[in-house]
C-alpha cells in the first residue's frame, strides 16, 4: 500500500477542510441546539460534488476512489459529523442503485442524488428488527403492476425529509431472509407518513424518523434489483456506510485532539501551561496514537475497496476500532478541558454525544465483532 497521497487526493482533502472551516464550524452549534438538519450547508455541498463522491462522473458524481472519500469525510467531520454523514448518505443508496439498478433507475436517481435535487434515505431498521434482518415484518405484495407495502420502519436517517426512500421489506415470508427485497419509494406517495425522532443524545443536527407504510402502492419498476436479493443489496450499502462512519469518527477525534493541544498550550495552572505537565502530555500522546491507528485502519480498508479485494473484515475492524476510539478520545478531551469541556461552547461536548451513536449506527460494535469473528473462523455466530 502506498501511503503517499496523490495531488488529486490532497486537493479534495484541502477543499473539504476549507469548506468545513468556512461553512460548517461557524454555524453548526446552532443547528445542533435546534435539532435541525443543516439544509443550507447541504445545498452548498452539491456544486462541489460532495454529495456523490464515489459515484461515477457519467451519473453526476465525482468518481473518486474510496481513500479520497475517506479523506473528504474526515475533514468534513472535523466541522460536523452530521455533515460528513450526508456524504455517506449519498454513497449508501447510490452504490446499490449503481450496482443493482436498471439503467433507467440510474439515470433517474443518481444525477438527482449527486446534484442535491433529491435527498435520499435508506430504511431497513424496524421496531422489532435491528441487527437481525430476518425479523423484518414490513411486507410487499405484488398486485398487478403495483407493489403494495405495509409496515413500519424506524431510525431512518433523513427519513422525515427525504425525497426518495430506499426500503428493505419482506416479499416472501416463507423464504425468511431469502425473501427480502428493496424498493424505491418517492416522497408524496399515498400511504407513506413519517414522524421525526427528537431529543437524541447526539447527531442532533441530523434528521431521524419513523416511517409508516399503509397500503402504499408503487410501480413495479420501483423494484431495485431482484426479488429476494434485498439482503445482498443492503449489505453492499451498509459496508460503505460503515466505512464512512469510521472515517468520520477519525475526523471527530482529530478535531478533539487539535482542541486539546491548543488548550494545553494556553491554559495556565501553577504559573505554567498545563501542557508542560507529564500527565497531560501522556494523555495527548495516547490520543494521537489511537487516532493514527484508526486512520490507517480506514486507509487500509479503503485500499482494499479500491482494489476490488475482499474487505468485509477490514471495514468491520476499522468501524469497530475508530468508533470506540472516538468515544475514548472525546471523553479524555472533556476531562482535559475540565468544566469548559462540559458545555457546548466547545465542540468536544457535541462530539462526545455523537461518538456514542457512531458505535450503534451501521451495525453495533457487537455486530462488528461477530463479523470479524465469522471472517476469521468461517463460522457464523448467527446460526
Amino acid at each position: 500500500m502506498d501511503f503517499d497521497l496523490t495531488k488529486e487526493q490532497v486537493m479534495f482533502r484541502d477543499m473539504a477542510r476549507e469548506f468545513a472551516e468556512r461553512e460548517i464550524k461557524p454555524v453548526i452549534r446552532q443547528y445542533d441546539r435546534e435539532e435541525r438538519f443543516p439544509d443550507e450547508i447541504y445545498k452548498k455541498m452539491a456544486p462541489l460534488g460532495l454529495l456523490g463522491t464515489v459515484i461515477p462522473e457519467e451519473y453526476g458524481g465525482l468518481g473518486v476512489d474510496y481513500i479520497t472519500h475517506a479523506l473528504i469525510c474526515e475533514q468534513l467531520a472535523q466541522g460536523s459529523y452530521e455533515v460528513a454523514a450526508v456524504v455517506g448518505g449519498g454513497v449508501l443508496p447510490g452504490i446499490p442503485i449503481l450496482k443493482f439498478g436498471t439503467e433507467a433507475q440510474k439515470q433517474k436517481y443518481l444525477p438527482a442524488l449527486c446534484n442535491g435535487e433529491k435527498l435520499f434515505c435508506v430504511s431497513a431498521v424496524e421496531p422489532n428488527s435491528g441487527s437481525d434482518p430476518g425479523a423484518i415484518e414490513t411486507t410487499a405484495v405484488l398486485d398487478g403492476d403495483e407493489w403494495v407495502i405495509n409496515g413500519t420502519k424506524t431510525w431512518a436517517t433523513t427519513g422525515g425529509i427525504a425525497d426518495v426512500i430506499m426500503v428493505l421489506v419482506q416479499a416472501d415470508k416463507s423464504k425468511g431472509a431469502g425473501g427480502l427485497t428493496v424498493f424505491l419509494v418517492e416522497k408524496g406517495t399515498p400511504g407513506v407518513s413519517t414522524n421525526d425522532i427528537k431529543h437524541k443524545l447526539g447527531q442532533r443536527a441530523s434528521n431521524a424518523a419513523q416511517i409508516r407504510f399503509v397500503d402504499c402502492r408503487i410501480p413495479r419498476e420501483n423494484l431495485l434489483g431482484e426479488v429476494g436479493k434485498g439482503l445482498t443489496i443492503s449489505l453492499t450499502g451498509i459496508g460503505d456506510m460503515r466505512y464512512t462512519i469510521a472515517a468520520s469518527t477519525v475526523g471527530m477525534a482529530q478535531s478533539c485532539l487539535d482542541a486539546c493541544v491548543s488548550y494545553a498550550k494556553q491554559r495556565q495552572q501553577f504559573n505554567r501551561p498545563i501542557g508542560s505537565f507529564q500527565l497531560v502530555q501522556g494523555m495527548l500522546a495516547d490520543m494521537a496514537v489511537q487516532i493514527e491507528a484508526a486512520r490507517y485502519l480506514v486507509y487500509h480498508a479503503g485500499y482494499l475497496k479500491d482494489k476490488g479485494l475482499p474487505n468485509r473484515k477490514e471495514v468491520a475492524i476499522a468501524k469497530l476500532f475508530a468508533t470506540e476510539m472516538a468515544v475514548r478520545i472525546t471523553t479524555e478531551a472533556i476531562r482535559l478541558h475540565g468544566a469548559y469541556g462540559y458545555t457546548d461552547d466547545l465542540p468536544i461536548e457535541r462530539y462526545h454525544r455523537t461518538s456514542i451513536g457512531a458505535t450503534i449506527y451501521g451495525g453495533t460494535s457487537e455486530i462488528q465483532r461477530l463479523t470479524i469473528g465469522r471472517e476469521l473462523l468461517d463460522i457464523s455466530a448467527f446460526t
